[in-house]
């Protein structure tokens, strides 16, 4: 047992009580109260350890809602480019790295944030890296990517190769959306001990976020898109018992037959145990705002005719959600611009008995108050990443102009509509850190405090409703509600110890807060040394 003193402890219960003292045993909230009363109550059992908090602020585990956690780890095999400022640096990075499974990869190139020509690089500027081996690098948001002539040749792309919900780009070696499985498919796999190595370096940096818990899309993270590979990674860790974090898997099956095998594999959503489960279908409606392929009801601001891409035609989409659905999966369903959005809350709302699955449209960036209001009205969760306003801020009046802007992001709003705000980090597409996304969605700022007074700052959140999104809402995402996301006695001893209390300073001292120690079934698993 042990006992954990001193301390105040936001519990995020009904009343939001704050304690000073928790009590764990067997992974589990045993008792909370005030200091002296918990240690009359425990303090001479034998074999207790006793922790002093010291007065620090402990809320409970961060829970990240939508997260690539596998894939995370695998874009850390890969180059950086999310620094790179020009095309010209993005090539002397790959001239001087050497392949990773026989290619040359990248990941994290925004074309906004280059100080001369913002343009996409291109086949031709990959090739200055090497004509012999073949290089891909990926954007930022996951959904671009440009590749060498000798991948093109690897990959058998000629000027004839066409893929419905994507484009290709055959002169420039761009691809967007499905296209990108054409290259994908040919990168080398990975071996069950690199994926598992994979999850414990991860691991560890979510755990040193203070995330104990993740809601992750790793089914197709990798070439081969194997999920029972996926799958037997995480069972063999936690039979190891080397899975410490909490993971409930968002699987991206992107086809009927992919759901069917799945379902015949008798993985469903609930299956699995506090450590790893399987939740909801994911599927993927649109791209990103970035790179202009996320789908909106008008076309981008300044062009005619591009309104982005789409990966289903209604129909399609229609079919594979009452599908999924009919057997019994939670459903997730990636949507950024408000077409996309609009697509999946009209399938939504041809299912029966919508509310008890509680389905959810993760993203959700560019909204219209109406769709807004029927997002309540079929009481569906939506997947927040506040950090995504650290760019997004900057660009969003350029691709959608400024009227179309103000009914997005629109968390206020959405929160004082009863809508149920789960928060996570879409990492690697950003950063996980969730400190970040607090101070995003606290201050409507970027993480340099831009612009002064937030960005539409009529859609500021509180601290204390950004920490429940992140906790008390995501476990109610996963239908884990009864046993994490909030502090009380016999829910799991999940935790977060701060170096402030991040409710009372100044909102603009919310990005200096530090995570001192992270703690998961009452084991202290990260210290801030």
């Amino acid at each position: 047992m042990r006992i954990f003193k001193n301390g105040k402890i936001h519990s995020f219960d009904s009343e939001n009580t704050i304690y000073e003292a928790i009590a764990v045993e067997d992974g589990k909230i045993v008792s909370t109260g005030n200091t002296e009363d918990v240690l009359k109550e425990f303090g001479e059992k034998e074999n207790i350890e006793i922790i002093d908090l010291k007065g620090k602020t402990v809320v409970p585990g961060f829970n990240d809602s939508h997260v690539h956690f596998m894939n995370y780890g695998y874009t850390g095999k890969k180059i950086r480019l999310n620094e790179c400022k020009s095309v010209e640096e993005l090539i002397a990075l790959g001239q001087k790295t050497s392949p990773y499974g026989g290619w040359i990869l990248g990941r994290g190139w925004n074309q906004d944030l280059f100080l001369g020509e913002k343009r996409i690089p291109e086949k031709s500027d990959l090739d200055k890296i090497s004509t012999e081996i073949p290089v891909c690098y990926t954007r930022a948001c996951g959904h671009v990517a440009v590749i060498n002539s000798k991948a093109m040749e690897i990959c058998g792309i000629t000027p004839e190769t066409e893929c419905f919900g994507g484009d290709i780009d055959y002169e420039k070696g761009v691809f967007t959306e499905n296209a990108l499985y054409l290259v994908y498919s040919h990168i080398s796999k990975l071996s069950l001990e690199e994926m598992k190595e994979i999850i414990l370096e991860t691991q560890e940096k979510f755990l040193a976020m203070g995330i104990t818990s993740v809601q992750t899309d790793d089914f197709e993270s990798f070439p081969d898109k194997d999920f029972k590979k996926v799958i037997q990674a995480y069972e063999e860790l936690k039979k190891e018992n080397k899975l410490k974090m909490r993971v409930y898997e968002q699987g991206l099956m992107p086809t009927k037959d992919r759901v069917k095998e799945l379902a015949e594999y008798k993985y469903f959503t609930g299956t699995g145990d506090e450590r790893f489960k399987m939740g909801p279908i994911k599927l993927l409606l649109d791209g990103s705002l970035g790179g202009k392929t996320a789908l909106l009801q008008m076309p981008y601001a300044g062009e005619k005719e591009n309104r982005g891409v789409v990966t289903y035609t209604q129909e399609e989409f229609d079919e594979i959600v009452k599908y999924a659905d009919s057997k019994g999966y939670q459903i997730a369903v990636h949507a950024i611009g408000d077409g996309a959005v609009k697509m999946a809350l009209d399938s939504f709302e041809k299912l029966p008995e919508l509310n008890r699955k509680r389905h959810g449209i993760v993203h959700c960036q560019i909204t219209t108050m109406e769709l807004i209001n029927r997002i309540k009205e079929l009481d569906i969760i939506v997947y927040i990443q506040p950090i995504f306003l650290d760019y997004d801020l900057h660009i969003v009046e350029d691709r959608v102009g400024y009227e179309r802007s103000l009914e997005s992001y629109a968390w206020r709003t959405m929160l004082d509509k009863g809508i149920r705000l789960c928060f996570g980090s879409d990492a690697p597409v950003d950063s996980a850190d969730v400190i970040r996304s607090i101070h995003c969605a606290v201050n409507r700022q970027d993480i340099n405090f831009y612009p002064e007074n937030g960005w539409l700052p009529n859609e500021k959140i509180s601290v204390e409703e950004a920490v429940k999104c992140y906790t008390v809402n995501s476990a109610y995402a996963s239908f884990e509600e009864n046993m994490k996301g909030s502090l009380e006695k016999g829910k799991l001893a999940d935790f977060v110890v701060l170096d402030r209390d991040i409710f009372t300073i100044e909102k603009g001292q919310i990005l200096s807060t530090k995570i001192d120690s992270t703690i998961i079934g009452g084991e202290i698993l990260y210290i801030n040394i």
